[in-house]
């Protein structure tokens, strides 16, 4: 009985926030360019409903890492009552997540660079830039490394050892 109310739920919920956004993305592409801004070059045309999708995206952004957040900490509670193993497992990927962020800070440049001419120097956006990038090429390669093993059959290999 709780399991089909969440299941409506979510489903309502998936509803919701998709005709949001269907409505965000049809005012963004079809209203028009008519905000002015100003730009090195002179005066350029903007989309009328830029900040609204840019909010939107945020929202989902934030309700995102909140449910997973929260339904995180609810299955390593519950698994810790169940298969403890299973919540360690889970806390060490966390912690990999975290020396992962934190090595790529680590490395992360805030030197100047040179756009068009002009210097950007904005710290906070070379930072995160950098932090970006950096988990992007490790992510990758796992993800690589972890493609090949498996082709391969490597873990059927081990698994056969064992038994």
């Amino acid at each position: 009985m709780k399991a089909a109310v969440i299941n409506k739920l979510s489903t309502y919920l998936f509803y919701v926030l998709m005709a949001v956004s269907a409505v965000v993305l049809l005012l963004f592409y079809l209203v028009g360019y008519d905000n002015m801004s100003q730009v090195a070059a002179g005066m350029v045309t903007d989309p009328a409903n830029l900040d609204l999708l840019m909010y939107w995206l945020y929202a989902l952004l934030a309700i995102s890492v909140v449910a997973v957040l929260c339904f995180s900490v609810a299955q390593f509670f519950s698994s810790l009552k169940t298969n403890p193993k299973s919540a360690i497992k889970g806390i060490v990927s966390l912690v990999l997540f975290v020396v992962l962020f934190g090595g790529a800070y680590a490395l992360a440049d805030d030197s100047s660079i040179t756009i068009n001419g002009k210097a950007f120097d904005e710290t906070g956006t070379l930072i995160l830039t950098d932090v970006c990038i950096y988990v992007q090429y490790v992510l990758l390669a796992v993800a690589t490394i972890c493609t090949v093993v498996s082709l391969t059959g490597l873990f059927k290999f081990a698994n056969k050892i064992k038994e």
